[in-house]
């Protein structure tokens, strides 16, 4: 997860701090200097960073491995993009571009771990993406299926 970046603000800071949006761990803990903890465009950009670029390295995938590196481009325009115009980031405009991107990403990273760990696990084997445009219709048909409706 994301320091500082709770996915259930819709973006925003999380007020409790780094470590209160459901395991943060590995921070520095509380801020106690005033300082934005949001780590796109607080002073956490560069360590958020550099812990998605370690998460990069560890891949073998080489689509999961552009992936991760896309999202820290995007990061990295939207944080300068920000500071060009002194202006604050659209929270909605964040979670597209960056914390959607590393849901999914976990997803598949956690996808391919359980393909390799049990190879009887019910994974799908060579899922395609589904386009963003039908995400969410997608998401909504496996939830009316699973319940039985």
């Amino acid at each position: 997860m994301m320091e500082g970046f709770a996915p259930e603000n819709n973006g925003q800071p999380n007020p409790g701090g780094p470590n209160q949006a459901g395991g943060g761990g590995g921070g520095s803990g509380g801020n106690t200097r005033g300082e934005e903890v949001n780590p796109i465009t607080g002073t956490g950009f560069r360590q958020w960073s550099d812990r998605l670029r370690d998460v990069e390295e560890l891949l073998n995938s080489p689509d999961l491995r552009a992936e991760a590196a896309r999202i820290r481009d995007r990061a990295r325009g939207a944080r300068d993009e920000a500071r060009r115009h002194a202006a604050p980031l659209d929270p909605s405009k964040l979670k597209e571009m960056v914390a959607d991107p590393i849901r999914e990403l976990r997803d598949r990273v956690a996808e391919e771990v359980r393909r390799r760990e049990s190879p009887d696990a019910l994974v799908p084997i060579d899922r395609d993406p589904v386009p963003p445009r039908y995400a969410e219709g997608v998401r909504r048909y496996y939830e009316r299926l699973g319940s039985g409706r």
